[in-house]
């Protein structure tokens, strides 16, 4: 039990780490957009390049977030009802919500990994006049998606040791 909580305290610390380490483009995509300003609206003279820029640097900023709103139990519910129940219960709701999630954060990932694979394999190129690389992007969805998965996965054990009580004295399954 302590090896399987372990590794679930390593996804948790991962997904933390890019979280936080995403966080921080925030200000490289500000610049760019408030550059892109500047130079359209005050120079009459728009990049080719700024929109794509901006366009890589989201994905990078908000892909990791699916992973830690599930870390720190951030996503949307109807919490007139959830917010009443049982801790038990509640696991039991996510668990049984879980086969949905995995059903589609697992095509997700085949299909990300896919586009990554296949974008890297022919350095693919924005269509737009920049002609600036897609791959990063389509690299970052995959290992952005594959760090949901993993995060789903130990929520979901999460979930099954509270359930059914596996947790030993002083290993709380909700900390982080």
């Amino acid at each position: 039990m302590k090896k399987v909580l372990s590794l679930l305290r390593v996804i948790d610390i991962v997904n933390t780490w890019v979280a936080n380490v995403a966080a921080y483009l925030v200000f490289p995509m500000l610049f760019v957009s408030l550059y892109e300003i500047i130079a359209r609206y005050i120079f009459n003279s728009p990049t080719l390049w700024a929109g794509q820029i901006i366009s890589i640097i989201f994905v990078v900023l908000m892909v990791p977030g699916g992973a830690y709103l599930i870390l720190k139990d951030g996503h949307i519910r109807m919490d007139v009802f959830y917010a009443r129940w049982s801790p038990k219960r509640k696991a039991a709701i996510d668990t049984a919500t879980f086969l949905i999630f995995l059903c589609f954060a697992v095509m997700l990932s085949w299909k990300a990994i896919e586009m990554a694979w296949m974008s890297v394999s022919i350095r693919e190129t924005s269509w737009a006049a920049f002609k600036g690389p897609v791959y990063p992007k389509k690299i970052t969805l995959a290992v952005g998606v594959i760090l949901l998965l993993l995060q789903g996965i130990a929520q979901f054990v999460r979930n099954m040791i509270l359930i059914f009580g596996k947790e030993t004295e002083g290993e709380s399954q909700f900390e982080h």
